[in-house]
This record gives structure tokens, sequence and C-alpha cells, in this order.
């Protein structure tokens, strides 16, 4: 038990040593990415729908309801999912799946739009037109440097793990050092001689005198 302990402790300082010398800069953050492209180019779609008239534009009702249908879709996932998306991404700055998940809302957005430019490129007035297409220009624009963000991060995050699990596998595959074994002194030690009692002096029982037998050999008594 105590080897297999000095063993692992061995193991975990070889780590340690070979993580610490071969460190590298932490993996890049998407999280200031995520905020810092994306919100100028929101702000200006949401600034840009709000200001055209879709009532007014030259186009059948029918084209004019699917168009105001998308503008109302996009206003609500400005507010809501999309909002609540750059929110987990800024709490986990080098999470690629939290940055992911915008790009992705981002793209199904830049596609909604992209439907009510081409509309207005038929209907709507020049002023419009052209506040629609500056605001999907630069949403087009702050999606892909999204997305050239996320490989970044993805591939320095899979630079550091291949180089955790080389340390790890040359940590294991390293001799290590014999171990030490410890002597805890307890104090003096304790004296096991035996002690010899000399035996007890036997004493021998008294001699009883011992009773004259009868004769029958003897003197007669007198007559």
């Amino acid at each position: 038990m105590l080897l297999t302990r000095t063993s692992l402790a061995l193991l975990l300082a070889t780590l340690s040593c070979s993580v610490s010398a071969q460190s590298d800069p932490p993996p890049a953050s998407t999280s200031s990415s995520v905020s810092a492209t994306l919100r100028p180019a929101l702000a200006q779609v949401g600034q840009s729908l709000t200001s055209i008239g879709i009532r007014r534009w030259k186009a059948p009702n029918e084209v004019k309801a699917a168009a105001d249908q998308d503008v109302s879709s996009i206003q609500r996932d400005l507010s809501g999912t999309l909002a609540g998306l750059l929110q987990q991404a800024d709490a986990a700055p080098s999470s690629v799946p939290a940055a992911f998940a915008v790009y992705r809302n981002v793209d199904a957005l830049y596609d909604t739009l992209l439907r009510v430019v081409l509309t207005a490129n038929l209907a709507a007035p020049d002023n419009e037109v052209n506040s629609l297409q500056t605001a999907l220009s630069n949403l087009e624009g702050a999606r892909a440097a999204l997305g050239d963000s996320i490989v970044s991060t993805s591939q320095a995050q899979q630079t550091e793990l291949v180089r955790v699990r080389t340390a790890l596998a040359n940590a294991a595959a390293a001799p290590r050092p014999p171990a030490k074994t410890t002597v805890v002194d307890d104090g003096p030690a304790k004296d096991t001689t035996t002690k010899h009692k000399h035996p007890a002096t036997t004493k021998k029982p008294a001699t009883t005198p011992s009773k004259p037998a009868d004769s029958t050999s003897g003197t007669p008594p007198p007559q």
C-alpha cells in the first residue's frame, strides 16, 4: 500500500513538472469576438428594420405580408433568442459550443433578412433599400468574423488537448525512481532479554525415625 501511494505521488509530480515546462498560452476567448463583432451589426439591422414602411411598398399584398412577417421574426429574435445566446457566450468565454450556437442563429437571421432585402429591391424606395443592404452587408461580415473566431479557438483548444495528452503519455512512460522506505522511530526498543530465575531450593522432608519392629526371637518376659 505504501509503495502504491509513493508511485502515484511520483507520477503526479513528474506530470506537473512536464506540463509546467511545456506550458503554452491559454486558448483564445470567443466571447469578445461575439460581443464586439456582432452587436454593432445587429444594432444596425434593428435600426434599418424600424425605419422601413412595408405598407408603402409597391408589391402585392401577399408579398408585403410575407416581408412584414419576416421583419417581425427578426425583431423577435434580436430581443429574445439571440440576446439570450449572446449572454450565454459572454458567460463562457472559451466555449466553442456557446459561440457556435450564436453563429447558427445569426446564419438563420441572415437568410431571413436576405429575403426582406430581395423584396425591397423590387418594391421599396431607394433609401430603404440602401439601409437594408448596408445592414445585410455588415451582418455578413460579422458572421464571417465570428466563424473565423470559432475555427481559431477550436484549433487552439485541439492543440492544447494534444499537448496535454502527450505530456500524460510521457509522464506515464518515464522511469520512476525507486521508492524510499521511511523508518518511523517510536523510541528506544524494549529489552526483550529473558530473565532467568534461580530455581527455588527444595527442602528435604525431615527424616522420621523408624519404629522398631516386633521381635519374635527376643528375651521372654519374666515369669
